[in-house]
């Protein structure tokens, strides 16, 4: 079989799949901020695309098997944090979220925006360690047996523990020494007699309970996203020092950095008219930019983030990556294993639940707004159930010949597979997401003057630019492919 290794992409090939990731993880990205997704189903959907886009680019490694795509996408999800108080630090101001006893509102204080700086840094930083590291396995020469992920899981959720009730309270009094001390202000409101990092160990870093308390819910966040930052330094360098594995040790360190300098960098949107920020002034901001600020964050958040990891994947030396191309066998020996796990996980899970649940959410939503229901989560919930049944009834349906049968699902090897679900899978989350939502694209616009006032209002300019990102993705995709032919032949 011939072998498609970094080293036999074409260059253009390389670049337009640069430019694929990128767009695809900034419309990606996009769409988990929206009604439907969010927080870590949000990222399971990123994850689906990320990984079937490496495996369509890089697939035909004896590494790149269906058992990994449903493993990397559910540690990609799980690992994610919360924003909290984090995202608007960078303008130099801190909210306490609770009010002060007395108070109607909740308090502004000035903080110093470098220190906001920081803790974007390390929220990003620990967004997606297991993910990198497996990302980095795929590619290295280093046989990796369940132990060594298992070792490598254990490694972060153990560091970040220990951190958490410990190191970070330390760590975080010299990098934010200002969340620690409006925390001992909202603690002493509330007649609470102990220090930030006690009321942390005592109340186990509850966030609901630190919501309640004036500053508490940042310095809780601030604990949170630290720890897991050092958890993920300590599983790659785990996998660097410990396993021997330095292709895997770089590349997770390297996707971890990225991670943290894009949603660092895409803050740019929230803190651009501040008055006081990291940023210099620059004056009136229009409405078309300050409107969706937090759209326009989310979309390049994904941005450069798809464009750095698949940058990282490129220009691995292939000197330093397994040459192993992939051969068509049974990675689970056991049959009706592989049957459950390959509908189950692989169909089920990754390419169906991820999909039926923003769409089952949102036509919970239009009954509910039909006053068909008097609970929108709750009949969303049951919608996305009952197409997720019935889309996995279709999964086992279709994938039945592998009890009786040694071979690849739908007869397919991974990385054909995976061009073919990857361009799938975008096109419909993208009829989700422009069509099931409670108005329709230039919905209302009948007229130029319809346009321009929609523009300015900030209304346009999330759909122009998901729509653009949706458009050339196809595009670029459709070029990567043909690249990858060409190398083939």
């Amino acid at each position: 079989m011939t072998k498609l290794q970094n080293g036999n992409l074409t260059a253009c090939g390389k670049i337009f799949a640069v430019i694929t990731c990128a767009l695809m993880t900034g419309f990606m990205w996009r769409v988990r901020g929206d009604h439907g997704w969010g927080s870590m189903w949000g990222m399971f959907a990123v994850g689906v695309m990320l990984i079937l886009f490496i495996y369509a680019v890089f697939g035909e490694r004896k590494k790149m098997n269906y058992e990994m795509l449903p493993l990397a996408v559910f540690f990609l999800g799980i690992t994610n944090g919360g924003w909290g108080t984090l995202n608007s630090q960078m303008e130099g101001y801190l909210t306490s979220t609770a009010a002060f006893t007395g108070e109607e509102a909740a308090r502004l204080v000035e903080i110093n925006p470098v220190h906001g700086l920081f803790m974007m840094l390390f929220l990003g930083f620990g967004w997606m360690p297991l993910f990198a590291v497996i990302v980095g396995s795929l590619f290295s020469e280093k046989k990796y047996t369940i132990k060594h992920y298992v070792i490598l899981i254990a490694v972060f959720y153990i560091t970040e523990t220990v951190f958490r009730f410990s190191l970070s309270h330390f760590i975080l009094e010299v990098v934010h020494p200002e969340a620690v001390a409006f925390c001992k202000e909202g603690l002493a409101d509330r007649g609470i007699d102990m220090s930030p990092m006690m009321a942390y160990i005592k109340e186990l870093g509850s966030a609901s309970w630190a919501k309640k308390i004036p500053f508490a819910r940042n310095y809780f966040t601030s604990i949170d996203v630290m720890s897991a930052a050092f958890g993920a330094l300590f599983t790659s360098l785990t996998a660097l020092f410990i396993l021997k594995d330095k292709l895997t040790g770089i590349v997770s360190l390297l996707i971890n950095t990225v991670c943290a300098l894009s949603i660092t960098i895409a803050d740019v949107f929230l803190i651009i008219d501040s008055d006081r920020g990291i940023l210099p002034p620059v004056g009136e901001v229009p409405m078309w930019i300050k409107a969706p600020a937090w759209s326009l964050w989310e979309f390049f958040t994904g941005f450069l983030l798809g464009l750095g990891i698949m940058l990282i994947l490129v220009c691995i030396p292939k000197k330093y990556i397994a040459e192993e191309p992939f051969t068509p066998v049974l990675p689970i020996k056991n049959r009706k294993l592989h049957y459950i796990y390959t509908a189950g996980l692989v169909m089920t899970y990754m390419l169906c639940l991820t999909l039926m649940r923003p769409l089952g959410m949102r036509i919970g939503t239009h009954l509910f707004e039909a006053g068909l229901f008097p609970d929108e989560d709750t009949i969303g919930t049951i919608i996305a159930v009952v197409l997720t049944a019935i889309a996995a009834a279709v999964s086992f349906f279709l994938q039945k010949s592998l009890l009786t049968e040694e071979k690849m699902p739908f007869s397919l090897i991974p990385a054909v597979f995976a061009k073919k679900a990857a361009l799938g899978y975008f096109l419909a989350t993208a009829v989700v997401y422009f069509f099931t939502d409670d108005e329709l694209p230039f919905e209302g616009i009948k007229s130029a003057a319809d346009f321009t006032e929609k523009w300015n209002a900030g209304g346009l300019t999330v759909l122009l630019l998901t729509l653009c990102a949706f458009v050339l993705f196809v595009v670029f995709f459709t070029l990567t492919m043909k690249c990858r032919k060409k190398a083939e032949k």
